[in-house]
């Protein structure tokens, strides 16, 4: 199974064909081979190194929020399983 975030296209390097994406603060470089039509600006999905998919604006929104809320409540069932285990320990 793959799960893959937007990125927004930073860089492009049409010569060595590749990009410079980034996913919220971290950057990654991936090769266009499969999206040569990708720009600056738009939103790709990336998987074992290669630009696999080139996204709305929408839908990247729409993801990257998903994602927003998923990471929130992953965050809050590490804090409350942190406080059930220092209950158990005190």
């Amino acid at each position: 199974m793959c799960i893959a975030a937007p990125a927004q296209v930073l860089e492009i390097n049409r010569e060595d064909n590749w990009l410079i994406a980034d996913f919220g603060g971290a950057k990654q470089q991936a090769k266009l081979d499969l999206l040569p039509e990708v720009e600056i600006g738009d939103y790709v999905l990336i998987h074992a190194g290669y630009a696999i998919e080139k996204l709305s604006e929408e839908a990247a929104k729409e993801s990257l929020e998903a994602w927003e809320e998923l990471l929130d409540i992953l965050e809050e069932e590490d804090k409350e399983m942190e406080k059930a285990r220092m209950e158990h320990f005190n």
